[in-house]
C-alpha cells in the first residue's frame, strides 16, 4: 500500500512538474525514503587550527536537504604516533581540533560517539604536490564574455595521487557539485596537470582563490559518487541521502579525509 502511495505521489509530482516546467526549474527528486541517518562529514589537514567534522542527520525524501545539525558529540582524532586531539563544539553540529595539525605521511583514527553509538574511520594523509601556477583566460565575446580558471601542477611520478580541487570567488566557497574538480593519475603519472574550475564563471575584478587537495583513495570515490548521483547546482551535501560509498565504520553516511592543502590566488584581469 506504501508503495502504491509513493507511486501516486510521485505521479503526481511529475504532472505538476510538465503543467508548470515552463516556469519552474528542474527539480531532482529523491525516491529514498529511509528514515533519518546520520552524516558525518571530517577532515584532518596539514593547515593549523582548519580540521573540522560537521555532523547532521537525514530526513526523508519529503524533506530533501533539510540536515539537522547533531550536537553533544565526542569527536577523538589520534594519528599513528599517538598524538590525540579532542575536538571541541564551535557552532551547531560542528566540531573543530584544539591543536592538532596533520603530518603528511601520518595514519588519522577518528572515533565519534554521537547520540550514545561510536563511528569509526581511518585515513592516510598523502604527501602535497604544489600548485605551479594558475590562470585565467576569457572566452565569448563581448557582452557575454567569460572566464575560465585553470590550476597547473606536476604529478609526482614516485606515487599514486588522488586530487580535488575547489576555488573560492570573492571569499566565497564554490560548493555545488559542479563546482568541484576530481583528478587521479592513473593515466597521466608523473606528467604536467591543468585542471579547469568548472564554476559559476568569475567576472572581471573578481578575487579567486584555488585549492589543491590530495585526497586518499577513499575520499576520492565518495566525491566520484556524490558528483555522479547529484545535481550539478546542487551543494554536496545534498548528494548524501543516496548513499555514497563510505570509510566511516559503525553505520554513518559521509566521510573522514586526511589531506594536503595548497593555495594560490589570482585577480580577474
Amino acid at each position: 500500500m506504501r508503495r502504491r502511495k509513493n507511486i501516486i505521489r510521485l505521479g503526481f509530482l511529475v504532472a505538476a512538474a510538465l503543467i508548470f516546467g515552463s516556469c519552474e526549474r528542474v527539480i531532482h527528486i529523491d525516491l529514498n525514503s529511509s528514515g533519518k541517518q546520520l552524516v558525518i562529514e571530517a577532515y584532518v589537514t596539514d593547515q593549523p587550527l582548519v580540521d573540522t567534522v560537521l555532523i547532521t542527520q537525514t530526513g526523508s525524501y519529503f524533506t530533501p536537504g533539510n540536515f539537522a545539525r547533531v550536537n553533544g558529540a565526542t569527536i577523538i582524532v589520534t594519528d599513528n604516533m599517538g598524538v590525540t586531539d579532542t575536538f571541541i563544539q564551535v557552532d551547531s553540529g560542528k566540531y573543530a581540533a584544539t591543536h592538532l595539525t596533520g603530518i603528511p605521511g601520518r595514519t588519522y583514527t577518528m572515533k565519534a560517539t554521537v547520540l550514545g553509538k561510536e563511528y569509526d574511520a581511518v585515513s592516510t594523509m598523502p604527501l602535497p604536490v604544489n600548485i605551479d601556477s594558475i590562470t585565467s583566460n576569457e572566452v565569448g565575446n563581448a557582452p557575454d564574455t567569460n572566464y575560465h580558471v585553470h590550476c597547473y601542477f606536476i604529478d609526482p611520478v614516485a606515487y599514486t595521487n588522488f586530487y580535488k580541487v575547489e576555488a573560492y570567488v570573492n571569499n566565497v566557497l564554490q560548493d555545488s557539485t559542479g563546482d568541484i574538480a576530481l583528478d587521479e593519475d592513473k593515466y597521466t603519472n608523473g606528467l604536467p596537470q591543468g585542471i579547469r574550475l568548472r564554476m559559476a564563471n568569475p567576472s572581471t575584478n573578481d578575487s579567486v582563490k584555488v585549492v589543491l587537495m590530495c585526497i586518499d583513495a577513499n575520499t576520492y570515490k565518495y566525491f566520484s559518487v556524490v558528483k555522479s548521483i547529484t545535481g550539478a547546482s546542487n551543494p554536496v551535501s545534498t548528494a548524501t541521502p543516496q548513499n555514497p560509498p563510505t570509510n566511516i565504520l559503525g553505520g554513518a553516511l559521509g566521510y573522514f579525509s586526511a589531506h594536503t592543502v595548497r593555495t594560490a590566488s589570482l585577480v580577474i584581469p
